[in-house]
């Protein structure tokens, strides 16, 4: 049945009309996302996820619980089995004080699939949630996500693109390609669907590379398709002869009305000078790849990666002992935290990592992420984004990044967690942003050995 509709102001006279019809939870639509401005012209509204841990600070165990109710419903539709603490899930996303105790319950309980089954996240803003759909599941559960960078030493295994995003090509990566073409089902994994192109466009080049897989399941906190896109699926489903499902926690359509005014005046704090800081090198055993990435500046970095992120694939066994040396380092770094609020701070597409790090530092913890997606400020009643930073992103030189809404939270420590450092005085000038809005004590954590650098541990 379908809902009165909701005009939601965004700015100005720029509002959206939602109509929501699909709703199963109950939730009430703050609880899920709020709405701000796009420095975009291809699409100027943006639903801003309160629960992914990106552009808001989240308690860390909202956006890992919001993976895992969708993995819970993905296994509710393929088995027909109802899971017990579901409605936990639920409550937990509303209420997020109980959210870390039913964190522990349901990691205690892995779910078991009945088959291979390859999960992709979506750079950047769905990398951890679609490692969180993967974390629910225990077995059978291989993970891998897209990534907007460029490695020259190793052929990407497929390549598609974003068509309404500010950055539009997606590249896999991968040692083992053969590990990835054992699957049997294929879930995709994003924060929100708006027209599906994305999912056609990922769905085409993937049946290229997997013939055999027949059923496909798309994820996501929204799901926005028109009733034509939906239409479109079943056309495609016919003609490709396969399924593809979508699951979603909310569901409906929507139309923008009117026209922001954007000044070119925002409340932003930029810094050109590096700051002082002192880096904590992690010199855990961390299982890494060694790969070059080329930055959009022609910037080579040469830092490994780590396996734990699931950039070049994980499987379910391999996530349950990366487990235990994120939990070895939280353990040191949770020495540095006083009675007040923390931050940790992931960077781009690094997002599940400093996440599950969050998990174990304590209570009054909070996460969100550095971001590319380029959000219009103002300090207007009502309106999400208030204030941001803008800095070169610490990982991919060259790219401008943002942080939003760190001066209104009073934090007693920030901990900026980087997977990999080409260039010590980029960070120090993401640091000096940070310094420009916050009192806060700042720890950089570097994943990995810095020369000359004490260690976190």
């Amino acid at each position: 049945m379908k809902q009165l509709k909701n005009r939601l102001g965004i700015i100005q006279n720029y509002e959206i009309d939602l109509e929501i019809t699909d709703n199963p939870f109950d939730f009430v639509i703050s609880d899920l996302f709020k709405m701000a401005t796009r420095i975009n012209k291809k699409r100027r509204f943006l639903f801003v996820s309160t629960v992914l841990g990106k552009h808001l600070a989240v308690r860390p165990q909202v956006p890992i619980l919001t993976g895992t109710l969708l993995a819970m419903m993905y296994h509710q539709k393929l088995t027909g089995e109802e899971i017990d603490l579901l409605p936990a899930v639920v409550q937990a996303l509303k209420q997020h004080e109980n959210a870390p105790t039913v964190l522990q319950q349901v990691e205690g309980k892995g779910i078991e699939l009945p088959e291979e089954t390859l999960f992709i996240g979506f750079a950047e803003t769905a990398t951890a949630l679609g490692h969180a759909v993967f974390n629910a599941f225990q077995s059978n559960a291989t993970y891998i996500h897209t990534t907007r960078e460029q490695l020259p030493d190793i052929e990407s295994f497929v390549t598609f693109e974003e068509e309404h995003s500010h950055a539009t090509s997606h590249r896999v990566y991968s040692e083992q390609p053969e590990k990835l073409l054992q699957a049997k089902r294929i879930v995709l994994v994003d924060d929100e669907i708006t027209t599906g192109n994305t999912v056609v466009n990922i769905v085409e080049t993937l049946r290229k590379k997997f013939p055999f897989v027949k059923h496909y399941s798309v994820l996501s906190i929204l799901d926005w398709r028109s009733e034509q896109q939906q239409a479109v699926f079943k056309q495609l489903e016919n003609e490709w002869d396969l399924t593809i499902d979508f699951i979603s926690i909310m569901g409906g359509q929507f139309t923008s009305v009117g026209e922001p005014t954007l000044s070119s005046k925002q409340v932003e704090a930029t810094t050109q000078e590096a700051g002082e800081m002192t880096l904590l090198s992690v010199k855990e055993s961390i299982e890494q790849k060694h790969y070059r990435s080329i930055a959009e500046n022609g910037v080579e970095n040469k830092a490994p990666y780590m396996l734990a992120t699931g950039r070049f694939m994980l499987t379910a066994e391999q996530h349950a002992e990366q487990k235990n040396t994120i939990k070895s380092i939280a353990e040191q770094l949770k020495k540095l935290r006083t009675d007040g609020p923390a931050l940790v701070i992931g960077t781009g597409e690094f997002m599940y990592v400093p996440m599950q790090l969050a998990t174990y530092l304590g209570e009054d913890v909070y996460v969100q992420s550095t971001t590319r997606s380029p959000i219009y400020c103002a300090e207007e009643p009502g309106y999400t984004i208030t204030e941001k930073i803008a800095f070169e992103s610490p990982e991919n030189n060259g790219v401008e990044n943002y942080l939003y809404n760190i001066q209104s939270h009073p934090y007693s420590e920030l901990f900026l967690v980087v997977e990999r450092i080409a260039d010590k005085d980029v960070v120090a000038r993401v640091v000096q942003a940070l310094q420009s809005v916050s009192n806060a004590k700042i720890y950089v954590i570097c994943m990995h050995e810095v020369e000359g650098e004490r260690c976190a541990q």
